[in-house]
């Protein structure tokens, strides 16, 4: 199966990142790979959601998926367009880089590995090409207008998060 391209669905991005977004996947795709990550390669999966939404691309900028014994950055949907997240204020959705971790956090504990790996691969570099100190690093529902939002999950741990952003920073 390949994805279509149709950029002409999605906004360009025209300024640069402020803020870096945190999500899971389950909230957005209503199947099952996007609630449980196991060591599968589970993209696939997302990518017909989109096919039948109809939709320009996955509407995360980076997934982190758990392949076989680690976790990968992916990149989702190109960076120079936007993300469409309705709940989130446009003045600061415009300006954030989306970061989806595949699977439910509501239901599982993030391992430290995935911490690493979204600190080291992701985090850290947007942080030091933008000039973003970790205070920009927001969870969906800090930034939401849905209250009952969890996303990325209530089991997410920002201090960790900062934690490992601290521990990998690039000088």
């Amino acid at each position: 199966m390949k994805i279509p391209f149709r950029p002409s669905l999605l906004k360009v991005r025209r300024q640069s990142p402020k803020w870096i977004i945190l999500h899971h996947t389950a909230e957005l795709y209503d199947i099952p790979t996007a609630r449980i990550d196991n060591s599968t390669y589970q993209m696939p999966a997302l990518f017909k959601g989109v096919l039948e939404k109809k939709e320009g691309d996955i509407n995360y900028n980076y997934v982190v998926e758990k392949v076989k014994e680690d976790y990968i950055a992916i990149a989702a949907r190109p960076f120079v367009y936007l993300c469409d997240w309705d709940d989130i204020d446009l003045n600061m959705n415009n300006r954030a880089i989306h970061v989806a971790m595949l699977g439910s956090y509501d239901f599982k504990v993030p391992g430290k590995r995935l911490y690493e790996v979204l600190a080291y691969k992701l985090l850290n570099p947007f942080m030091k090409m933008y000039g973003l100190s970790p205070s920009r690093i927001k969870l969906h529902s800090e930034v939401s207008d849905d209250e009952e939002l969890t996303c990325p999950g209530e089991f997410v741990d920002k201090a960790v998060i900062i934690s490992m952003v601290r521990r990998f920073v690039i000088k």
